[in-house]
């Protein structure tokens, strides 16, 4: 690794260390960080770049930033392995942090970038996201239906997935409405967003924006995986409105926003990522799939109770808002 980075930056890595699972050195105040992206394409990594220029020109703290290689280059290859080296001043983990003020005030900036984006862009695109995902899916479980399921995680699959295929129904089919029904506003436009934005998305020892986790998107989609990520975490009522709260207080939001958030939540994107992990892991790393699964159907109760739940969490700042409800949810 020294070698490669020492070839490629002219830069002399002395001790390597982990962060976010990367190799990383620190040279002064910058801290760089050597990130393998085989899962990017040139064009996203370029988008991705510019997204980070314009952050870095907006002042936003802690943001990962390209550094080009002598060549001149976003990244490198190594052994048919893609490689990029990020830099970012190093800030110690705040604990004063109010994550849902700091998010509005980043989906804010963001909002004010200039460049249209094809590759990385997911704005509008939910509807033929889930459908497609659906549609692979349920090919697959009709496959597993006829061959007979072998194991346990198996027969859960092939006896849940009409469960999970009538809420992601359901999902698409508000957010359809929500299109419908309600008038797109300033705050609706696209942002950078996040893959699955969590806890820990920034939250780590060195406090740094990876851009190899943006997409560009509504902001409803960090919103709802938070809000996700805080029922599987078993966090209590509280964490939910405090983070709500940060977050309209500093952005508020409009009855668009709320209604697309609550599409996303519908979705059963947990379920998914399960199935798929499962299937696409090699034999010796499906031990926590099974677990997982077994977990999520547990707690498909709760988290039908964290659905509802959601209109209360509303309630406190949003009284004007109409959001329709689901029926099937026993309000």
């Amino acid at each position: 690794m020294k070698k490669m980075i020492q070839e490629h930056y002219g830069l002399k890595a002395i001790d390597l260390f982990k962060v976010n699972g990367c190799d990383a050195f620190q040279l002064h105040q910058t801290i760089f960080l050597l990130q393998k992206v085989q899962h990017l394409s040139e064009e996203e990594l370029y988008e991705i770049y510019q997204m980070g220029q314009f952050l870095q020109d907006k002042r936003e703290p802690c943001v990962g930033t390209f550094v080009l290689t002598k060549d001149n280059n976003l990244f490198f290859e190594n052994e048919k392995v893609k490689y990029i080296l990020l830099k970012c001043r190093t800030v110690k983990a705040r604990n004063d942090i109010q994550l849902g003020s700091d998010l509005a005030r980043f989906h804010q900036k963001a909002r004010s970038f200039p460049y249209e984006l094809s590759n990385i862009s997911r704005i509008g695109q939910w509807k033929y996201l889930w459908e497609k995902r659906l549609d692979q899916l349920e090919g697959f479980w009709r496959g597993k239906l006829q061959s007979y399921p072998l194991n346990h995680f198996e027969k859960q699959f092939v006896e849940s997935f009409p469960y999970y295929l009538g809420l992601t129904e359901n999902a698409i089919q508000y957010l359809v409405d929500t299109e419908l029904d309600d008038e797109p506003q300033s705050v609706d436009a696209g942002t950078i967003c996040h893959q699955r934005f969590n806890l820990h998305t920034w939250n780590n020892d060195m406090y740094i924006k990876m851009p190899t986790d943006w997409v560009f998107d509504h902001c409803g989609r960090d919103i709802a995986e938070y809000l996700r990520y805080l029922f599987f975490s078993n966090e209590n009522n509280s964490s939910y409105y405090t983070f709500i709260n940060e977050y309209d207080r500093t952005t508020p939001l409009s009855a668009f926003s709320w209604r697309l958030i609550y599409s996303r939540l519908l979705f059963p994107l947990h379920y998914f990522e399960c199935i798929e992990g499962y299937y696409l892991s090699p034999e010796g790393e499906r031990a926590s799939y099974e677990k997982e699964l077994t977990d999520l159907l547990n707690e498909s109760d709760k988290y039908e109770q964290f659905l509802r739940g959601y209109f209360g969490t509303l309630s406190m700042r949003t009284k004007k808002i109409f959001l329709p409800r689901l029926h099937w949810l026993n309000f």
